[in-house]
């Protein structure tokens, strides 16, 4: 990608930002009060949602994830909409009460389902549970698009009485959670200058997805509970400080004073992680001299020399530690300048032997680099002992149960526990005990049973 077509990716953000607010200010003129906002989509790649944010009295979203979307991915696309507003609540704008219609097939949500994911969204921050749409159009390309009222016309369908139960559920008790926020001691970085340059290279590989590399470790805390805010990279150093633990996944391009926040951070006691693709590229999309990771090799403490692509279907070993894992699409060949080997290429490539993992010391914290995308087993391993060295609140839970926490003025907390699977679930967490799950009044004492798709909202002081 030349440095042309990244100045026209800006400017293609830019421009439909400068539309939308020149929209905002026409109507400013006849309305000062009333909260102006447009809805964007999670991790849409066009525009720079951190730049429409500012722009924005309330941030909006419209979630619609696919059938094989899993459930960290939209929990990681809500704590995106959340932060770029400032860690205060959004409005989920849209989402469908029954089938999408723009998939090749499209399935009907399972009961359930829909109310599953409504609360999902309030979990994450959410202030809002709307749908689109109220009635199914009879025409046009939406259909075929799920709608509170089908094209039946009637209110006995299954689809409506699940939205008007879920509708009385939000009513009885929304109003103590609106407001309430999300604490977090992570932060990813999500950084639309690297989207835009990772997808846009020819070469190493074409098989890189952008948002599925911020995933690959999202996924990792989401699957023990661990909170996460989602931030840019050029976030200001004392706001950054706030984190115990900054990720920046596939960060290629590395703006100005990024690289300079970043060894501050660590120096001053912060731990980082970044790896494969990172550093390669500044703000022009030029490669940055001298070696990769670029301005982050001193705080890395490794030499990238080369990267090797590895073919749709191919992975290569990783061993080292507690990590057992599999890498893919792409495998650093690293050289230590400083840092510790912490795993190693298996294999019969020429590099097996050479770093996979490693940590860096520089000053008072650490930096990892992760030289290849590790699969899931292997990045969870990776990311264990991390959580526990920084004394992370982490909670296991069963496999498609996840658990999230909003806090409240005068220190009650609310947890949201949420079975994203089709199949009952069954669990104890000491932690919840003597809470009130506010839907149904049961005062929590060990065993919880979730119903497929089932909900818990429990006050906690």
């Amino acid at each position: 990608m030349s440095g042309l077509q990244m100045d026209y990716r800006r400017f293609q953000s830019q421009a439909q930002l400068a539309c939308y607010t020149n929209e905002r200010d026409a109507i400013r003129e006849y309305d000062a009060t009333t909260p102006i906002t447009t809805n964007l989509m999670g991790t849409f790649k066009d525009l720079d949602y951190f730049e429409w944010a500012k722009e924005m009295d309330v941030v909006s979203w419209d979630n619609y994830p696919g059938m094989d979307t899993p459930p960290s991915f939209t929990a990681m696309c809500h704590d995106l909409m959340r932060v770029i507003g400032g860690n205060k609540p959004f409005m989920l704008m849209e989402q469908t009460p029954n089938q999408q219609n723009w998939f090749p097939f499209c399935k009907v949500k399972q009961p359930g389902e829909v109310r599953k994911l409504s609360w999902q969204a309030v979990a994450h921050g959410a202030d809002t549970v709307r749908f689109f749409q109220m009635k199914q159009s009879l025409g046009g390309c939406e259909r075929f698009h799920g709608a509170v009222i089908a094209h039946d016309g009637t209110e006995e369908s299954r689809v409506f009485k699940e939205t008007a139960a879920l509708g009385e559920e939000l009513d009885r008790i929304g109003r103590r959670i609106m407001g309430s926020r999300i604490e977090s001691r992570v932060a990813i970085m999500f950084d639309w200058q690297s989207y835009w340059s990772l997808e846009g290279c020819v070469g190493p590989t074409t098989g890189f997805n952008y948002p599925n590399e911020v995933h690959r470790f999202y996924r990792a805390l989401w699957r023990r509970n661990v909170p996460v805010d989602m931030i840019a990279s050029t976030t200001p150093l004392a706001r950054l400080s706030q984190y115990d633990l900054a990720i920046a996944p596939a960060l290629i391009t590395v703006l100005p004073g990024v690289a300079e926040t970043l060894e501050a951070y660590v120096a001053d006691g912060g731990t980082f992680i970044t790896g494969y693709m990172a550093g390669i590229h500044d703000e022009h999309d030029l490669v940055v001299p001298g070696g990769y990771p670029g301005k982050l090799r001193r705080l890395m403490g490794v030499w990238v020399e080369e990267i090797d692509a590895l073919a749709p279907g191919e992975t290569i070993e990783v061993h080292g530690g507690t990590v057992d894992a599999k890498g893919e699409i792409v495998a650093s060949i690293i050289h230590r300048e400083g840092a510790e080997r912490l795993a190693t290429y298996g294999g019969d490539e020429f590099y097996a032997g050479h770093s996979a993992l490693t940590v860096n010391a520089y000053g008072k914290g650490k930096a990892y680099f992760v030289g290849t995308p590790l699969d899931e087993t292997g990045m969870s391993a990776f990311m264990a002992p991390i959580i526990k060295e920084l004394d992370l609140k982490s909670l296991d839970t069963p496999e498609d149960v996840s658990l999230s926490v909003r806090y409240g003025d005068g220190g009650t907390r609310y947890a949201f526990l949420i079975n994203n699977s089709a199949a009952d679930k069954r669990l104890c967490l000491s932690e919840l005990n003597g809470g009130t799950e506010l839907l149904t009044g049961t005062v929590i004492n060990d065993l919880i049973e979730l119903k497929p798709y089932g909900v818990d909202v429990i006050a906690l002081r």
